[in-house]
């Protein structure tokens, strides 16, 4: 098999979007940028947009929420909703999930008894961590998202069963869901790792994939509209002069903002033009095919880069560089033949 079948399999596909990729690539990189920054190893970055990791984050949280509901909603629509998807839907995503993130708990323990500043301090907390109890330091972004993978099924259960995809119902269903999660964030001090407090994020995605299911005419007009190649730059340029302004980035009044404008922008890449051409780029797209092995390993490599007697610019790149050939290594020895266990069961 090529390199190209590798690492970019689903281009044959006629519904696959190599600006995803790349959209997701540069998600990642927001969070390597932002924490090689924070340890003095990228000290021209400081205080830019492109060290702002939650951002990256939340753009994470965006994408899966769309690709995953536009699947659901797909299948639901096609009369394949049994108990056999619902089997694959848990395994893949247990299995796209769980053993790169174990290994990655492992990789910590093991990394802090070797002297590097790095969380996991007993087995006790890998356990906690793997029962999504804990979300410690990165690996607060996984429980927040794999309970969203359990609350989905349902919510679009009840927009087909109930609502009947009434556009009114679901869409005010939606707008009501993230009004009243920004009030019990305002109200409440929620847990970090909590689905609830980052709920308004995810549900715009879904929103966004209802809208290219149940609506596909209406959103190849949004897109084809002579209006529509002004908002890429007009979501981008916001997002960075607002993501470089902003400081708390826990609050709903900093991520609501930032996950509509990344909501846009994700719109925007479906619509060929210089926007999608930028993230169709290969390279994006293989650092967003690599996403999750290099958005758990990054930090003992970071730590260990930090031990070196070397210039911050050297660090900085032996950072990138060997972030992603262990990614690279997580994402073909592990990432990959555990997905591959889906299909052999099924």
């Amino acid at each position: 098999m090529s390199l190209k079948g590798i690492f970019f399999p689903h281009d044959h596909r006629k519904d696959h979007h190599k600006s995803l990729d790349g959209l997701r690539g540069w998600a990642v990189l927001l969070v390597l940028f932002g924490h090689a920054a924070n340890q003095g190893l990228a000290p021209w970055m400081t205080d830019g947009f492109l060290t702002r990791g939650k951002l990256g984050v939340y753009l994470f949280f965006l994408i899966s929420a769309y690709l995953l509901d536009k699947q659901i909603i797909s299948v639901w629509m096609q009369g394949r909703s049994n108990l056999g998807y619902w089997r694959y839907y848990l395994l893949r995503r247990v299995l796209r999930i769980f053993p790169p993130f174990i290994a990655a708990l492992f990789v910590f323990r093991l990394a802090n008894e070797i002297g590097l500043k790095v969380v996991i301090q007993d087995l006790n907390e890998i356990w906690e961590h793997v029962t999504l109890r804990r979300g410690d330091h990165i690996f607060w972004s996984i429980p927040t998202e794999f309970k969203y993978y359990l609350f989905s099924p349902v919510l679009i259960f009840v927009f087909a069963r109930f609502f009947k995809w009434n556009k009114t119902a679901v869409y005010t269903t939606l707008i009501s869901g993230i009004l009243a999660t920004v009030i019990c964030n305002i109200q409440f001090d929620l847990p970090r790792f909590s689905t609830l407090r980052y709920l308004s994020v995810f549900l715009i995605g879904t929103g966004l994939a209802f809208l290219e299911t149940q609506s596909p005419k209406g959103f190849k007009q949004i897109l084809s509209h002579s209006m529509s190649k002004f908002i890429a730059p007009a979501a981008l340029v916001l997002l960075v002069f607002w993501g470089q302004l902003a400081t708390n980035f826990t609050h709903p009044s900093v991520y609501l903002p930032a996950a509509i404008l990344w909501g846009l922008l994700l719109l925007a890449s479906k619509r060929e033009g210089w926007w999608s051409a930028f993230l169709s780029w290969t390279p994006f797209r293989f650092i967003g095919t690599i996403s999750y092995s290099l958005y758990l390993l990054h930090i003992p490599v970071l730590m260990w880069v930090k031990t070196l007697d070397i210039q911050p610019l050297a660090q900085f790149i032996c950072f990138i560089v060997l972030s992603i050939v262990v990614a690279v290594l997580s994402h073909l020895c592990i990432e990959r033949p555990a997905l591959k266990l889906v299909t052999k069961n099924l």
